[in-house]
């Protein structure tokens, strides 16, 4: 099973760092203590995507001109929408995907010439989840931008394999259609996900008829339909209408579309292949608000997503599905979540030694903590490994009591940041049941925060910060098991407050990746003015001139 992931940009300290891996492969490297020379394979995923970046790759061993520049995110650019068209040929056509997929070997084996055959994008995704969950037998279904020629595939996994069933091409895409959206109203479409928060402040039949124009389900259910590519401009036809309406109004029709379209053509997938046992993966499956809808259907026992659902998640799931394919019993749930560096004691010391700041070593450092949070303070807590995957899951995380419904905007200020959805609540485990509805089926992937559930009426009551107006929340389910020292602090705080649930935010600062080293979290903790910060076994603190804590008897 996996031992040690990172994203490339956690270390550049790039936000959505593109490009040939080469930080990320050294410390995988580092941390199996060997060189490239000793690596026995290099499974890569992806038969197609990797060309326009080799070409211009000098790590790569490769010459030439950019292929696709950073335009690239534009979806209605002229150089999206051809790469867009010639993935769709791809999937139509053997001769173009063929020699796209050996083009690409030839630029990688000059650097690694230990490479296996490519994996398939969705293959690959298909089994980062189908081979993370331990499930035995399941349906997965994978949807995002596009990746090999396709934007979209479901796949019956069984027996140690996994069958490929029927798929929707790169001209058709759930991704393609909610990051346009995201463009008209002003966000990145990387940013995509803030779409979902607007939307909780809209009436989603305002335009919801424009917006059916759009996206939609074949009518076999087992592919998607979207308007002609080369004639999508933001500035007419359906997209200008839909600029004359309000944001909030526009971002709640989209939602509720690509929840009614996915929804629909996961319930064909699983009635199709008889499998009830669900898992995604994709970027379309970092919307939680769907990941609940599907969960929620009639046909549906159980949900999981692979929680790098995006496209971090490639070179586990290419790597499983390869041991796989050498008949070797991989499927079993992930060991932990937290794959990324760690840092010794010594290394925090010393980075905390040369900042200027106070700090003290406490003899039970989660009471201290959850004391300071009782008080109404905010404290980020940086320890053990970085989390795998976009979320942050306790190691890299700012923490806050959840019962103060101001939270969302002065916090997010302080930040820097700008955000319509409220702050995810962790929650230790055993509690789960006292504070969230309609959760069998799903608490697997409330491990990871990648699902929505309806809150209780006494989790409406005491951690109002955290619940969202559709009355919902996005959790983590804190297990001691998982991750000790953060439910550690949680239990601390139940017993003082009575409450179980925390805030937990990313520990980063606007436009930044979530901290990964020492230095980056006393760089971030400093740029925040935050008064209290877990860095190891040290509670560290900076004042006199940090925020007054929050008081509930004046909210």
């Amino acid at each position: 099973m996996p031992v040690f992931a990172v994203a490339e940009g956690r270390l550049s300290r790039v936000k959505y760092q593109a490009g040939f891996p080469k930080l990320a492969i050294a410390a995988c490297l580092d941390f199996a203590g060997i060189t490239l020379d000793d690596v026995d394979v290099i499974v890569p995923g992806n038969k197609h995507h990797f060309l326009p970046r080799l070409v211009h790759n000098p790590v790569a061993g490769a010459v030439g001109g950019d292929l696709l520049p950073a335009g690239e995110h534009d979806y209605f650019g002229l150089q999206h929408k051809a790469w867009l068209y010639l993935q769709h040929r791809m999937s139509r056509s053997g001769p173009i995907a063929w020699a796209t997929e050996r083009l690409s070997g030839v630029f990688l084996q000059r650097k690694m010439p230990r490479l296996t055959p490519f994996v398939d994008h969705h293959t690959a995704h298909a089994c980062s989840a189908w081979l993370t969950s331990g499930l035995d037998r399941a349906v997965a279904v994978t949807a995002d931008n596009m990746g090999d020629g396709w934007s979209s595939k479901v796949f019956a996994c069984e027996d140690g394999k996994a069958t490929f069933l029927h798929g929707s091409t790169a001209l058709h895409s759930a991704g393609q259609f909610y990051g346009e959206i995201a463009q008209l109203l002003g966000f990145h479409n990387l940013n995509a996900g803030k779409v979902t928060g607007l939307a909780a402040h809209g009436d989603p039949t305002v335009c919801y008829d424009l917006v059916e124009q759009l996206f939609a389900v074949t009518s076999e259910r087992t592919g998607f339909q979207t308007p002609p590519l080369w004639t999508r401009s933001r500035g007419s036809g359906v997209y200008a209408k839909l600029r004359q309406h309000r944001p909030e109004d526009v971002a709640a029709a989209t939602q509720k579309r690509l929840e009614d379209v996915v929804v629909a053509y996961v319930d064909e997938a699983v009635k199709r292949s008889g499998i009830s046992d669900v898992v995604l993966a994709g970027g379309t499956f970092a919307n939680v608000v769907v990941n609940q809808k599907i969960l929620h259907l009639p046909n549906v026992s159980s949900v999981y997503i692979h929680p790098a659902m995006n496209d971090q998640g490639i070179s586990m799931g290419a790597g499983l599905a390869w041991l796989a394919e050498q008949g070797h019993d991989i499927n079993a749930g992930l060991p932990s979540i937290y794959l990324g560096p760690g840092y010794a004691e010594e290394d925090n010391l010393r980075a905390l030694s040369a900042s200027g700041l106070t700090f003290e070593r406490p003899d039970d450092i989660a009471h201290a903590a959850a004391e300071n949070l009782r008080d109404g303070h905010v404290v980020a807590r940086y320890d053990g490994r970085l989390e795998y995957g976009p979320r942050a899951l306790g190691n890299r995380t700012i923490l806050y009591r959840a019962d103060d419904p101001t939270v969302n905007d002065w916090l997010n200020r302080q930040l820097d940041r700008t955000e319509f959805m409220p702050f995810a609540p962790a929650t230790l485990a055993e509690h789960a049941d006292d504070c969230y509805l309609g959760t069998d089926g799903g608490k697997n992937a409330a491990r990871y925060m990648t699902i929505t559930f309806a809150v209780t009426d006494a989790m409406k009551a005491r951690s109002a910060g955290v619940v969202h107006l559709d009355g919902t929340a996005r959790p983590q389910l804190v297990h001691a098991d998982d991750n000790p020292g953060y439910h550690a602090v949680l239990d601390a705080y139940h017993r003082l407050t009575g409450v179980p649930t925390l805030i937990n935010t990313s520990f980063n600062m606007h436009g930044e990746p979530i901290v990964c080293s020492p230095g980056d979290a006393i760089r971030a903790f400093k740029r925040s003015n935050l008064p209290y910060m877990i860095l190891g076994p040290f509670l560290v603190r900076q004042g006199p001139d940090h925020p007054q804590p929050y008081s509930p008897s004046t909210s």
